[in-house]
């Protein structure tokens, strides 16, 4: 029974129509609210920003703002995913420094030591300061909502296993689903110990999700210009329409490795030159200050790119898949 329920998920994700229960972006929020307030969470907050008043304000945001195309619409399985998906997107970059780097805090990070510390340290200090905790805490909020989202497919996928007696679609799946549907109905121990065994492995992937995610923002914020360094893309997309699409020649190959080599560290020369704009001198630390500021705030801006765009193939790599 057990083996039977977990594949069904398979293809509840796969998408099947006119299979309940469903729910809108609204109830799905409402519902994920409410559980973790009556638990008592601390470790994330369910609202994307302070400036957030209550979780309506965010609603309104999604429906009105954003106009989400699927927020009102009743869906579940890999549809429901993929609105999930956006939605923790959104909340992840809604993340910000709450508030300016104090000048006692820049004097402080600079300090003194064997080598020369230079401006760039200061940002990596800072940015680490006031800027780890925070993407941390919404990276558990992204977990915590996969996490969610996958132990209310249950209900789901049992359903599923039911609805396909005496259709022709049962044809297409193993005939084992709806006689092992109808014991884990019927027999409350076996539907209690799968929902237990599979409310497990949510719990398992969501603590290996937020684990190797820690270990990647750590890793960033103790060196975030490695990571910024970003990806080497090819041409645009209309330069490569225009193209006939053909095998490159060795001379070809050998300039593409060049000009990707010198696209990846564009964003590092960027920050490179704001540094170097930042004044040395002791009676210019007030414009310093300033300067710090706007390198760590534009900083903060590419790693949480960065850091967005990494999130969905984290739930690949440890939710969907797993699962």
């Amino acid at each position: 029974c057990g083996v039977s329920f977990a594949m069904a998920l398979t293809h509840v994700m796969e998408g099947v129509l006119d299979l309940k229960p469903d729910m809108t972006l609204e109830d799905e929020l409402k519902e994920f609210y409410c559980y973790h307030q009556a638990v008592g969470s601390t470790h994330f907050s369910c609202l994307p920003s302070a400036e957030v008043a209550d979780l309506a304000d965010y609603l309104d945001f999604l429906s009105e703002g954003l106009r989400l195309a699927t927020f009102n619409v009743q869906v579940n399985g890999g549809a429901q995913f993929r609105r999930l998906m956006l939605e923790v997107e959104i909340f992840m970059r809604f993340s910000e420094i709450v508030e300016e780097c104090k000048k006692k805090d820049v004097i402080q990070a600079r300090g003194v030591s064997v080598t020369t510390l230079t401006w760039r340290d200061v940002v990596v200090k800072l940015l680490s300061n006031e800027a780890h905790l925070p993407l941390q805490r919404r990276v558990c909020y992204c977990g915590e909502r996969i996490r969610w989202f996958f132990e209310k497919q249950k209900d789901v996928i049992l359903n599923f296993m039911l609805s396909l007696e005496g259709t022709p679609a049962a044809n297409m799946f193993s005939p084992l689903y709806p006689r092992h549907a109808k014991l884990i109905q019927q027999n409350q121990m076996i539907k209690h110990l799968i929902y237990e065994t599979y409310d497990r492995a949510c719990k398992r992937q969501l603590k290996q999700f937020v684990e190797l995610f820690d270990d990647m923002l750590t890793s960033t914020f103790s060196n975030p210009w490695v990571f910024l360094k970003g990806a080497t893309t090819c041409e645009s997309a209309e330069m490569l329409d225009q193209q006939e699409c053909q095998l490159p020649s060795w001379e070809e190959t050998k300039q593409r490795i060049v000009s990707e080599l010198g696209r990846r560290s564009s964003t590092e020369g960027h920050i490179s030159k704001w540094l170097r704009d930042i004044p040395e001198e002791s009676t210019g630390i007030d414009d310093a200050v300033d300067d710090v500021n706007s390198v760590v705030f534009r900083t903060y801006g590419f790693v949480r790119s960065q850091v967005c765009d990494q999130i969905e193939l984290f739930a690949e790599s440890f939710f969907k898949l797993p699962m």
